[in-house]
């Protein structure tokens, strides 16, 4: 008897024998279902030509070699994906609003884009969500990213090693950052994205009419858009697009009740149509700062935000700034 349990030591020198046995045979299993995988089965191979390093994570150039990389992921990427076709006249701001997705979701899921001009004909991925599919090559990229993007929630994908694949022979995996923001894009866009970052749209809403010439809604002739349209609904709260003074509050003759918020390098923003105007002149606010309500006034069709970059007093289209 041993430990009271109605067994003998010759038994419990025969269970462990057994156990140890079971134990050596799985990590035989386990040992060899790897080498096969390893030898036998393909991985995700990728060109070396096709992509630059940075910070350790690989960035795709050629996107051609990234289509077809992502379109035969034989693997969870954590995101359902759809590849579009770009059409003539077709931009990242038109295709975004098509699938209800930021343009940082966009660039994000194809860094190859090396401009925000698209190219007709040209394949782009679309997560069907908004977040940042990342293109990784060492499992504890992973936590890396979480900690650049400071990403809290849930990392989907089939990205971890398996217990019978814990040798891996995949050049890159795939691993999908829910509502987040791309921290690294190409490099021949990172200054203009740098900026980006800086700034951010007031106000949530649909995009009604881009900067340039246009059709006027009210006198029905060609005309020129200072700025662009963002509708939402009446009283909606609008917040400054970067930190900054209000150096303007008050009625302006076809914008209606307005604030101009001056920004560092020489930026200044314009909010008209306003309802309600709740900062004052002289007030210094930030991005999360809310300064005014949508509305209606002055010369409009209905309740939305038109919204104004300058730099350096001219001028410029929002949309180089704001996605």
């Amino acid at each position: 008897m041993t430990n009271g349990l109605p067994l003998t030591n010759y038994q419990m020198r025969y269970i462990r024998l057994a156990l140890s046995g079971i134990g050596a045979l799985l990590l035989l299993v386990i040992f060899t279902a790897n080498i096969i995988n390893t030898f036998i089965v393909d991985g995700v191979s990728i060109a070396d030509k096709s992509y630059i390093t940075r910070d350790g994570f690989p960035i795709f150039t050629d996107g051609k070699e990234y289509i077809r990389f992502v379109k035969t992921y034989p693997r969870d990427p954590g995101v359902r994906l759809k590849f579009h076709t770009v059409s003539k006249n077709e931009t990242l701001w038109t295709i975004a609003r098509r699938y209800r997705i930021t343009i940082g979701t966009i660039i994000g899921a194809n860094p190859f884009l090396a401009s925000l001009q698209l190219k007709e004909k040209e394949v782009i991925v679309i997560p069907r969500e908004n977040g940042v599919l990342l293109t990784f090559d060492d499992y504890w990229d992973i936590g890396a990213m979480e900690e650049k993007l400071d990403f809290e929630g849930t990392v989907t994908g089939e990205y971890r090693p398996r217990l019978l694949k814990l040798i891996s022979n995949d050049d890159v995996r795939l691993a999908f950052f829910k509502d987040s923001e791309p921290e690294l894009v190409n490099p021949l866009i990172e200054t203009l994205y740098s900026y980006h970052r800086i700034f951010k749209i007031p106000v949530r809403g649909n995009f009604t009419s881009m900067f340039g010439d246009r059709v006027d809604p009210i006198f029905h002739s060609m005309s020129f858009h200072s700025g662009i349209d963002i509708q939402a609904p009446m009283g909606t709260a609008i917040k400054a697009a970067r930190e900054g003074m209000v150096i303007y509050t008050g009625w302006r003759d076809g914008f209606g009740k307005t604030i101009i918020v001056q920004h560092r390098d020489g930026y200044s923003t314009i909010y008209a149509h306003l309802s309600r105007i709740i900062s004052k002149k002289g007030d210094w606010v930030t991005k999360r700062k809310t300064i005014g309500k949508i509305g209606s006034t002055g010369r409009s069709t209905g309740p939305h935000l038109h919204f104004m970059l300058m730099h350096h007093g001219k001028i410029i289209n929002p949309l180089r700034l704001i996605w």
